[in-house]
């Protein structure tokens, strides 16, 4: 096995990730390459959220986050209310249609789930996962800025 084989392999696996999933989200008015499904399961599972910590759980920057939630709100996904003792800080929250999108959103991700687990035992699982938990960890190291032009 090469190197370059797992890298690739990664690359494959989220580039038919991405194709499976492309379509329904587009199909229930999400645009994924800004990252809307996720910032709505992220809301559906820990709201309130401020737009901080939603975009730290969300690993996007505060600018991308900022106007992602701008679009989500113009749609009637979400509101930003004031967060309790700050005045400078909003919690965001799902509106009842937000709360409806991101329970399609749910079901997407469970789909993906499903196919990605088929003829996959857990007891296979278990040590792939902690391959690919070692790999990350292994990233998140290396963002030290050793790697330049």
């Amino acid at each position: 096995m090469e190197k370059e084989d797992v890298r690739r392999t990664l690359y494959e696996l989220d580039c038919a990730r991405r194709s499976l999933l492309q379509p329904y989200f587009v199909g229930i008015g999400l645009t994924i390459g800004q990252g809307q499904p996720r910032i709505l399961m992220y809301l559906l599972q820990r709201e309130p959220m401020t737009q901080r910590e939603l975009a730290d759980a969300c690993h996007l920057d505060a600018a991308t986050m900022s106007r992602t939630l701008d679009r989500l709100q113009e749609a009637g996904l979400l509101q930003r209310t004031p967060k309790p003792g700050s005045r400078r800080s909003y919690h965001v929250v799902l509106t009842e249609e937000g709360r409806r999108k991101a329970a399609l959103v749910q079901k997407g991700f469970a789909h993906v789930d499903e196919v990605l687990w088929r003829g996959i035992s857990e007891r296979e699982m278990a040590p792939a996962l902690d391959t690919l938990r070692r790999m990350l960890e292994n990233f998140r190291g290396a963002q030290d800025g050793t790697l330049s032009p």
